[in-house]
Parts: C-alpha cells; sequence; structure tokens
C-alpha cells in the first residue's frame, strides 16, 4: 500500500491495520471485523472509566453507535494517516481526526492505534488518545 502523499509503503499486516481502520472508520462493522481473529480484544486507554480490556466487537459496536453518531452529520468525520509503521506482528498507526459535533463543537484529536496480529489476523488493538480531550468535546 502506498501513503496518500506517495510516500512510504507498508508491509501485509500493516496493510491489514489500515485497511481494518477504514472499514471502521466508514461506520462498515462487519468489513473490519472480517480482518480480525474472533476472539480480538479492544484495549482501552487507562485513563478510561469504561472496562480496560473488552471484546473487539463489542468496544467498536460502542464507538460507531454513540460516538460516530454524534457527529454531524451522523458517522461524518475527515481522518489524516500521519504514518503506519509495521514490524512482524506488531503495527502502529498514527491519525488524527477532525469534525462537527452535535453539541456544536468542532472536533479534532489526535489518535495512535497499535495493534498485534497472528496469522494475519488483529487479535488486539490498543488505543492511545488524549481522553479528557475527549471528553471535554463530546461532554456536556
Amino acid at each position: 500500500m502506498t501513503f496518500p502523499d506517495g510516500q512510504g509503503t507498508t508491509d501485509g499486516n500493516t496493510d491489514v491495520a489500515i485497511r481494518f481502520l477504514r472499514n471502521f472508520w466508514a461506520g462498515e462493522l462487519d468489513s473490519a471485523l472480517v480482518l480480525a481473529s474472533p476472539d480480538a480484544v479492544f484495549v482501552n486507554t487507562r485513563s478510561l472509566a469504561e472496562q480496560r480490556i473488552v471484546p473487539l466487537r463489542q468496544a467498536l459496536s460502542w464507538i460507531i453507535g454513540d460516538l460516530f453518531s454524534r457527529f454531524v452529520p451522523p458517522g461524518r468525520f475527515d481522518v489524516q494517516i500521519r504514518n503506519a509503521l509495521g514490524e512482524g506482528d506488531q503495527v502502529m498507526v498514527e491519525y488524527s481526526a477532525s469534525g462537527r459535533l452535535d453539541n456544536g463543537r468542532d472536533y479534532a484529536n489526535d489518535y495512535v492505534m497499535a495493534f498485534t496480529f497472528r496469522n494475519g489476523q488483529i487479535i488486539e488493538q490498543r488505543v492511545h488518545t488524549d481522553t479528557q480531550h475527549l471528553a471535554r468535546l463530546f461532554g456536556p
């Protein structure tokens, strides 16, 4: 895979991670999950009150249903991939997302998603982001 700016290429697992994220960002849960193991887990940032480790399907369903729906129009936001690095069964994708929320606030946040693979499938997705910033943007 070549990045939009024409710089850099990715290996197989990195390509899978990016395809997974693009399907997720589009709200296409089943298309994303076909790239993951049925027992894959999502690891939340420690600063969140939510359970730290949850099944990947459960976490993504909540994000798509509860958070993505808060964008205006629902599910519409822009994503810019800045970096994708993969070595063996580990991949990290750095990106930023922006859009308009239903509370009138402009949303902009940075993320690093770290993935672990087994046999070409995602078995773990770990999110790294500024959760206090998220709370301020989505909060009252």
